[in-house]
């Protein structure tokens, strides 16, 4: 798996995905339920490809959307050997234990700054 590209516009994103998986390049997006979650933490989502030797391909298709891509694959077919890419239960779990891992963060960082505090005012 190799990472394409990052951007905060994950409209942008899902255009390249389906550019790229009409073209035969799987894809996935990373990122993109943290993103909304937590804006604030300027978390940007990405855009992977699963198989590393359709990297070059997959920088000239987006660079040119005209490229005839020659390592394509069967895009449903790699789907659903590999999973289920409309099974978004795992993508939510990994956007809820982030979150928890950043309210947790916030919180000690919060317990400290007030212990701190009440130290300075004795």
């Amino acid at each position: 798996m190799k990472r394409v590209i990052r951007s905060s516009d994950t409209e942008d994103l899902y255009v390249l995905r389906n550019l790229l998986e009409s073209n035969g390049i799987p894809v996935f997006i990373s990122g993109e339920d943290t993103g909304r979650l937590l804006p604030f933490l300027l978390s940007k989502p990405d855009l992977w490809i699963y198989l590393d030797e359709q990297y070059d391909e997959a920088v000239r298709l987006i660079e040119n959307p005209e490229y005839e891509v020659k390592n394509k694959v069967d895009v449903e077919t790699f789907y659903r050997l590999t999973h289920d890419p409309l099974d978004r239960s795992s993508s939510g779990k990994s956007a809820f234990i982030s979150l928890a891992a950043y309210l947790g963060v916030i919180i000690v960082v919060l317990l400290v700054a007030i212990k701190l505090l009440q130290w300075l005012q004795q």
